[in-house]
């Protein structure tokens, strides 16, 4: 049987070579409540300042 035709080739070979990579340290995330927006726009704008933040706050760049 060729490994083409062997559907859990794939998890063998990975059994079989373990590799481990170091997760990057996670962010915390800002503190936000809940809120409610008048209009998309309102969200929209909401959600880029946050992102924005969240990019800043990254500690890889």
């Amino acid at each position: 049987m060729k490994i083409t035709d062997d559907y859990k080739a794939k998890y063998r070979l990975w059994a079989a070579n373990p590799t481990v990579i170091a997760a990057p340290t996670a962010t915390r995330l800002p503190e936000f409540k809940s809120r409610r927006f008048s209009s998309h726009a309102e969200l929209n704008e909401w959600k880029l300042s946050m992102l924005r933040r969240l990019a800043e706050l990254s500690p890889e760049k």
